[in-house]
């Protein structure tokens, strides 16, 4: 009796294997790709009133569609499945068959589409084409931040649709996270490298509850908490899906869009150039007058001089702003037509214009929260942010820094940085302390910054005495 009941089941077990094979057979003879294509031509052929041409829509080919991207370093075959991207008539067609609208200058066959929306571009199921799989780490970007990923190709200030991004880089710039956080570039490693953020595969969801409250997510995270509001915190997670290294072929950078004269403009007051700079002897005269400066050096020169000052003439007063491309156009195509009058409009704006002496503190002010200083010692030096087993657990406030310091010691802590004294001698490091910042950044940077700080004392105590 036992022995029939064991044939039996083995007879199942192999029915079982054998119906799972075959399943398996149908499954591979029949992907899911598969199906879709059938549907987008059925979807085709009801439109069709000529019955030849009917039928022969009905019996076009199965096939992978792939786009070779070979300036992205992609492959793509999402329209495989998305079979009307680029047909305007499939513009009120269910997915994912719909028209994509709005695309512009953005052609699928020379972008793609996994570089804007994410996903794995290579997969041809759903699930793992939406990065949903075990196979694929890469998910598709919620809709509403799709939008973050043209700042891989532009520069923030070039996309007037998306001003979160020009909020998000400007919190960077100003908040401190060039001090912990390297950035395209050189900086402290206290923090991690965002130079590739976009591609850490963060949820929007984890991004902005970090940066809500950075230990909430991180435990024990030295990062403080900058009590961001709910714009700041959507701006800023728009920023980090627009961080990228990925490498583009010259078409891509010639695609970009680049700003005029006006842009230029803007950036030259931001930056405070007069300070340094004249237009045909209006403004300081620290640098040399820039009117008709594009006729006497050509562009390629100019952009050299703006994007590394320290090169072309060395020991240079003028900051490295560290500048991208398309700002540094904007700037030179100010120049080429600048004005004594665009001179004297720009001080107009400005409350005053600067001596010599005030334009090296408001370079050390921007450097200070260029690099990052802000992030650990307050935008007024007030100091504050937790950090554990640092003696009084905080960072030390910066206000009445000439009564514990000389000048030539504030510049050597700078220089080569310091860890702070400990609360308790037998425990951690304290997660932040000084970098050697002469690793980083020019001795000039240093000294501009320095001056920044001990004209902050000189206004301490003038705001005491009164």
């Amino acid at each position: 009796m036992m022995e029939k009941r064991l044939q039996q089941l083995f007879f199942a077990l192999s029915f079982l294997a054998l119906a799972l094979v075959v399943v398996a057979l149908w499954q591979a003879s029949t992907p899911e790709w598969k199906t879709y294509q059938r549907q987008f031509h059925q979807l085709e052929a009801q439109g069709e009133p000529d019955a030849k041409a009917r039928a022969a829509l009905l019996e076009e080919p199965l096939e992978i569609h792939q786009t070779m991207l070979t300036g992205l370093g992609r492959v793509d075959r999402c329209t495989t499945c998305h079979l009307g991207v680029d047909d305007p008539t499939m513009k009120n067609a269910p997915e994912p068959f719909r028209y994509h609208a709005g695309l512009g200058p953005h052609v699928q066959p020379k972008f793609g589409c996994s570089v804007c929306h994410g996903g794995q571009g290579l997969a041809t199921d759903r699930e793992n084409a939406h990065g949903k799989g075990g196979s694929s780490e890469e998910s598709l970007l919620a809709p509403e931040f799709v939008r973050a990923t043209c700042g891989r190709c532009h520069d923030q200030g070039d996309i007037p649709s998306v001003p979160e991004l020009t909020e998000g880089a400007r919190l960077v710039e100003t908040r401190g996270c060039h001090g912990c956080h390297k950035l395209n570039g050189k900086a402290p490693a206290i923090g991690p490298d965002l130079t590739d953020e976009a591609d850490a595969h963060r949820t929007p969801e984890w991004l902005e509850q970090h940066f809500q409250n950075p230990a909430a997510v991180t435990a024990d995270s030295a990062m403080p908490n900058e009590h961001f509001n709910k714009e700041q915190v959507r701006a800023l997670t728009f920023y980090m899906y627009s961080l990228s290294s990925m490498k583009m072929a010259n078409y891509y950078l010639g695609a970009r869009l680049i700003p005029g004269a006006a842009q230029g403009r803007q950036l030259f007051a931001e930056k405070n150039c007069l300070g340094c700079h004249a237009i045909g002897g209006v403004g300081a005269r620290i640098g040399p007058d820039l009117k008709g400066v594009t006729g006497r050096r050509s562009a390629q020169w100019i952009d050299e001089q703006i994007s590394n000052p320290q090169m072309m003439y060395p020991g240079t007063s003028m900051p490295d702003y560290e500048l991208g491309i398309n700002a540094r156009k904007s700037l030179i195509a100010f120049l080429g037509n600048a004005t004594p009058e665009d001179a004297k409009s720009i001080l107009s704006e400005n409350k005053r214009a600067l001596s010599p002496e005030q334009a090296v503190v408001e370079s050390g002010r921007l450097e200070f929260m260029h690099f990052g200083c802000a992030g650990c010692h307050g935008t007024e030096l007030q100091g504050g942010t937790p950090n554990k087993n640092a003696q009084g657990g905080e960072v030390p406030a910066l206000v009445h820094l000439d009564q514990d310091y000389t000048h030539d010691e504030v510049l050597n802590v700078v220089r080569k940085g310091r860890v702070p004294p400990l609360e308790k001698a037998n425990g951690p490091v304290p997660p932040l302390y000084m970098p050697a910042w002469k690793q980083f950044i020019s001795e000039e940077d240093i000294d501009r910054i320095v001056a920044y700080l001990y004209s902050k004392q000189e206004k301490e105590k003038a705001d005491e005495a009164w």
